[in-house]
């Protein structure tokens, strides 16, 4: 009954990362924010379910398998959101407009110096 209500519970929560994420990709002013939100909920709404999907079948080979999708999802996600940024930075995809700082423009800057 106690595992039943842990995996309702990871499952729950994963379902509101989605819920959060939706939001974010409506409510945030530009790519940039709208990337970092997905990409932040999408990785832990994974990892929540894969955790659950641990818990729910408790054998050996679902556990391991749920521990490399979540490893794999870790490592990657994050570096392909850093690349689609980076490639529509170059692209001149706008700013927010009450952007204050950009770092990167100082590391390009920087980098031709």
């Amino acid at each position: 009954m106690i595992v039943e209500i842990l995996i309702l519970i990871f499952v729950f929560l994963g379902v509101f990362l989605i819920f959060v994420a939706t939001l974010g990709l409506f409510r945030l002013p530009d790519l940039y924010t709208r990337m970092s939100a997905v990409t932040k909920a999408v990785s832990f709404k994974v990892g929540l379910i894969m955790l659950s999907t641990a818990i729910y079948f408790n054998t050996l080979p679902v556990v391991l398998k749920s521990i490399i999708i979540v490893f794999l999802l870790l490592l990657t996600t994050p570096v392909s959101s850093h690349l689609l940024a980076r490639e529509a930075y170059m692209k001149k995809m706008p700013l927010w407009k009450n952007t204050i700082v950009d770092e990167f423009k100082k590391y390009l800057e920087k980098k031709r110096n």
